[in-house]
């Protein structure tokens, strides 16, 4: 019983750490976004603001499109892609990029944000919650969110500036 315990958490560790490890689309930037017909409503998330000032609740941000982004500073692949979020945001203030910080040390996940300066608003998964809801596996994996509130596509791996400017001219951000 112990040997089989031993296999299923060491399997467990494995596949959150290959889905750390990359595999997004690599370079493909026409990723296309659901027909607005056939997309699904978002799941609702409402977590604790990593500031520990409020709340982060994907509902406040209706009427505009959001790009949500389930990250940790644990996660190397987070790490490299959060300078391409960063400058996104400053040049789509139109789109509202939303991140939360996913099984991660609260201080830790602060402390991250604050040296990469990023600008957007953090929330706090500690328990992957809403990434579960999102069906995150692995991280990171961004979320595209039109203005009504639906799903129009999901990321999974580290994105690249072509990629998240592909996503904003299709949801005309």
């Amino acid at each position: 019983m112990r040997r089989a315990l031993a296999l299923l958490v060491a399997l467990a560790v494995a596949a959150v750490l290959a889905g750390c490890s990359g595999g997004g689309l690599g370079e493909n930037t026409d990723q296309q976004v659901v027909p607005p017909p056939d997309r699904k409503a978002a799941p609702k998330v409402d977590v604790p603001a990593l500031d520990g000032d409020g709340r982060v609740n994907l509902a406040s941000h209706l009427g505009t499109p959001v790009l949500l982004n389930f990250w940790a500073s644990w996660c190397e692949p987070c790490q490299r892609e959060t300078p391409e979020l960063v400058a996104f945001a400053k040049r789509h203030p139109k789109i509202d990029v939303v991140g939360l910080a996913v099984n991660d040390i609260p201080a830790d996940a602060r402390r991250f944000a604050r040296r990469e300066g990023v600008p957007y608003e953090l929330g706090l998964d500690r328990d992957a919650d809403a990434a579960g809801q999102f069906g995150v596996n692995g991280l990171p994996v961004t979320a595209i969110i039109d203005a009504d509130g639906k799903l129009a596509a999901t990321f999974i791996g580290e994105i690249s500036d072509a990629q998240l400017e592909s996503f904003a001219k299709q949801l005309g951000g």
